[in-house]
């Protein structure tokens, strides 16, 4: 086993934090093994599941009726936790207005639940936020700075590095 120092070497923020507040004990625990993210699925793969999420996050504006009018939407590729991997992340701004945030956030909540979706609430910092989870797919609603966050995350899915790198708008080698 490594010692403590060894750890915070590799982590300067968490070494930082240490020389801060030598008198709380940090516990660095190894990253978690992954195997292969598998062979890289087809492009049509790739477009039905960016589809499907886009869906999820259009039915879950649409429980929320006419304040979603006004919502600010975008659709992207993210890194997924497995090297080589992505994920379609579609994400909704909506702004709470004269409303309140049970007002968006009530019909959401209805919505996932009707979806058949495990959920769960809690709170980080001043913002509070409902986690959704069904088949391999994620939902978060955040309240924060007068407006709802709507953030629908897809299935994580291999791709070839370059497919990756397409995907996230990442210049080839050699591009500028």
């Amino acid at each position: 086993m490594s010692e403590p120092d060894d750890a915070l070497a590799a982590a300067p923020h968490l070494r930082r934090f240490h020389e801060l507040h030598p008198e709380v004990p940090l516990v660095v625990l190894p990253p978690e093994p992954t195997g292969p993210p598998g062979p890289p699925v087809p492009d049509h793969v790739l477009a039905d599941e960016r589809d499907a999420t886009d869906e999820t996050l259009a039915s879950l504006l649409t429980a929320v009726g006419p304040a979603a009018a006004a919502a600010h939407v975008r659709t992207l590729w993210r890194s997924g936790r497995v090297d080589d991997t992505v994920v379609p992340v579609a994400e909704a701004s909506v702004p709470l207005g004269t409303g309140t945030a049970g007002a968006v956030a009530g019909p959401l909540t209805e919505a996932l639940e009707r979806g058949g979706w495990r959920l769960r609430s809690g709170r980080s910092g001043a913002a509070r936020f409902l986690d959704a989870e069904r088949a391999e797919r994620h939902v978060r609603v955040v309240t924060v700075e007068g407006r709802v966050v709507v953030t629908a995350r897809g299935r994580e899915l291999p791709v070839a590095t370059a497919t990756q790198h397409r995907l996230m708008g990442v210049p080839a080698e050699g591009e500028a």
